[in-house]
């Protein structure tokens, strides 16, 4: 049977456990301590998280500040905000989309989102959004990914299959690889566990697209940081450490209303 793109549900749990036990290395060495270095206080803040999955990212925030009661959580996968709730019973989570946020203008000071805004085809949409809810002078941090990495292509060339973004240096050469500028959608085939793999379709743009879009929101851009993996991921895996300490894997914004 073909696997369904984007199916949150059917995955949710293994997602929770590989999170828990440290089992993703792209979170683990990459993309959280990525959003730890942009993270402010959030001591007395009313926190939402967008696209929160299965609710892990609860745990980070507190160390920052944040407190259950403060804490509100949303997801489209009705399997993520199930397990979210028996996770982390103190906590609010809700089902709903993040381009029609349920929630009266000017209700969070932080508004978080890890990973979660590339699954949408209108992130101007969510921007929006997420400035209506914000109260004024609230921040909103986010990632995405990025497109040197997302947006390459796979190339053979002498037996060895490489990721580039280029293009044909001979004068009458006029082929390009990859797709930098362009804002479109990519298919990507990820964990595989007992032979079942997840399928993920997500859209890859440029971060001069996003930093566009947010100004258009009437968002001011703050900070924009791009992944860097960190010393720790040596040793687990020495390949994984030198591919992505030096390629971008993903990219952050740190915004105020």
């Amino acid at each position: 049977m073909e696997n369904i793109i984007n199916d949150y549900d059917k995955f949710a749990e293994k997602r929770q456990q590989d999170l828990i036990n440290g089992m993703k290395p792209s979170h683990r060495f990459v993309e959280k301590p990525m959003m730890k270095s942009m993270l402010p206080n959030l001591k007395n803040k009313k926190v939402l998280m967008l696209g929160c999955g299965t609710g892990e990212e609860s745990d980070l925030l507190e160390t920052f500040g944040a407190t259950s009661e403060q804490l509100t959580g949303i997801d489209i996968s009705n399997k993520s905000i199930e397990l979210a709730k028996k996770a982390y019973p103190d906590k609010e989570f809700i089902v709903g989309d993040m381009n029609e946020l349920p929630f009266e203008s000017n209700s969070f000071d932080f508004v978080y989102s890890s990973l979660a805004i590339h699954y949408s085809a209108t992130p101007e949409k969510i921007y929006k959004e997420v400035y209506r809810v914000l109260k004024p002078n609230g921040l909103f941090l986010f990632s995405v990914g990025h497109p040197l990495r997302w947006a390459s292509e796979e190339k053979n060339i002498d037996d060895e299959t490489l990721r580039i973004i280029g293009c044909s240096k001979n004068d009458d050469g006029n082929k390009v690889y990859g797709k930098y500028h362009t804002f479109e959608k990519h298919v990507f085939t990820s964990f595989a566990w007992q032979n079942d793999k997840e399928v993920l379709a997500f859209y890859v743009g440029s971060p001069s697209m996003h930093f566009k879009l947010l100004r258009e929101a009437n968002f001011q851009v703050l900070d924009f940081t791009e992944s860097r993996c960190i010393e720790e991921a040596k040793t687990v895996d020495m390949n994984y450490y030198i591919k992505n300490s030096e390629i971008p894997q993903f990219m952050a914004f740190l915004a105020k209303k």
